[in-house]
């Protein structure tokens, strides 16, 4: 019984995840960025707003994603990258 739980939670949290990366959507200025058609390796974009974040096109529409905590979006290698590492520009950094 405890197996079937188990499979029932993870389960739910894969889809919870999976839900909240294709649900969230980065500003229409940024998706405007997005090509129609997606190319064999994935577009990814700054997200203005935040510079713990990134976008990600699928379908002509950015969808955000977050660099790991103490990583911020690199837009000069298009990685999430050590936060020392990286020059944010005008995107504001939220505190680590």
């Amino acid at each position: 019984m405890s197996r079937i739980l188990a499979a029932i939670l993870l389960t739910t949290l894969l889809c919870a995840a999976w839900a909240d990366d294709h649900t969230l959507t980065c500003d229409t200025a940024v998706s405007a960025k997005c090509p129609a058609k997606d190319p064999p390796t994935p577009v990814y974009l700054a997200d203005p707003s935040d510079c713990s974040k990134f976008c990600e096109c699928s379908g002509g529409t950015a969808f955000s994603k977050s660099c790991q905590t103490g990583t911020l979006w690199d837009d000069t290698i298009g990685i999430c990258n050590w936060a020392s590492m990286v020059d944010c520009g005008d995107r504001p950094i939220p505190p680590m």
